[in-house]
């Protein structure tokens, strides 16, 4: 129900002829997209798809000798069932739900409440339901995954009164754009930088708030398991959790098939008002990537592969012989997988 990343803050100066005439061409783009047939638009996107294969290749050979990168993710990942077929395979079907994404994005007004049952299995749903009927909000930790973008458009559309944390863009022009998409099913924005207060007061009416939790973090984070490797994670939706007794419901929109989505519930993680220690917010942490995780394992090709999941390393750490970080030592699961 997020997006976030590097830190900025909203720009609120007038754009410039050039922004101007970006926010224009995606306008365009947009509702051209929105009104296409459904196998046009997929077209497309299969189309486009090739070029992201070759511009990533390109980008590989930048940042690589960086020790950056999808193919140094996807090692990180798969460690042993690793190879060069596989990296390909996985590439090209990466690249290609991403494209999707792209139109898909542009086509996200398509999806109101009468249209909902034609396009989004919302079976789980009902767990969010029931978790908000509690009346202590809910806190939907999620990430870069799947059609992100879509978690929070078909909980409104559906009914839930959601509120998202998103990152503006630096063009104002484009951002107001990106934002009467994102508006379109009726959930409230809240710009990343400063959102604390809105968050709170959005949990105590009741609302479904919506973060990105798999975000590589510099500051303060805890060293959890993700993918079977430490990865250095905020902690804020755990922080939220225990001042505010709101439970912490793990979500993803998945892509199923030509227009068809799937809206999962991976865990709901429950805990009292407290002052936590810091093993209490770690062991939390640990439970949410754990279910990020087993969202990516169903999923392979719907993460964002080429984020800095794991550049972050813990102090002291030693590289394996291969250059990549130690697997991490698991711990068994409490959270179970909706079918």
């Amino acid at each position: 129900m997020a997006t976030s990343g590097a830190g900025f803050e909203a720009d609120a100066r007038r754009p410039t002829f050039g922004e101007r005439l970006t926010a224009l061409w995606f306008r365009s783009l947009q509702r051209g997209f929105q009104s296409a047939p459904a196998w046009v638009a997929d077209s497309v996107a299969d189309a486009l798809a090739p070029v992201v294969v070759f511009w990533t290749r390109r980008h590989e050979r930048r940042v690589a000798p960086k020790g950056r990168g999808l193919v140094r993710n996807q090692r990180i990942v798969f460690r042993d069932r690793w190879n060069e077929e596989f990296s390909d395979a996985h590439l090209r079907r990466w690249a290609r739900h991403m494209t999707h994404c792209i139109v898909d994005f542009c086509r996200m007004p398509r999806i109101t409440a009468a249209s909902l049952e034609r396009f989004v299995d919302m079976a789980d749903q009902r767990t969010l339901d029931q978790v908000l009927a509690e009346g202590r909000g809910a806190i939907c930790a999620t990430g870069h995954f799947g059609f992100w973008e879509l978690c929070s458009h078909v909980a409104s559309v559906h009914g839930v009164p959601a509120t998202t944390v998103y990152r503006p863009l630096r063009n104002p022009a484009l951002d107001a754009e990106f934002r009467r998409v994102r508006s379109s099913g009726g959930p409230q924005l809240v710009p990343k930088w400063g959102a604390v207060r809105e968050t709170l007061r959005a949990l105590a009416d009741g609302r479904a708030v919506g973060l990105a939790v798999d975000e590589n973090t510099e500051h303060s984070p805890v060293f959890v398991p993700f993918l079977g490797t430490l990865a250095a994670t905020n902690t804020t939706v755990a922080a939220l959790a225990f001042r505010t007794g709101a439970p912490i419901v793990v979500v993803s929109c998945n892509r199923t098939g030509r227009e068809r989505f799937k809206f999962h519930v991976w865990d709901v993680i429950r805990m009292a008002k407290s002052r936590p220690s810091a093993s209490d917010i770690e062991a939390v942490m640990r439970r949410v990537n754990d279910a990020l995780g087993r969202a990516v394992e169903r999923y392979p090709e719907q993460w964002l592969w080429g984020a800095r999941r794991f550049a972050t390393r813990p102090p002291g750490e030693t590289p394996m012989a291969d250059g990549l970080p130690p697997i991490a030592e698991l711990e068994p699961s409490s959270g179970s997988a909706s079918p």
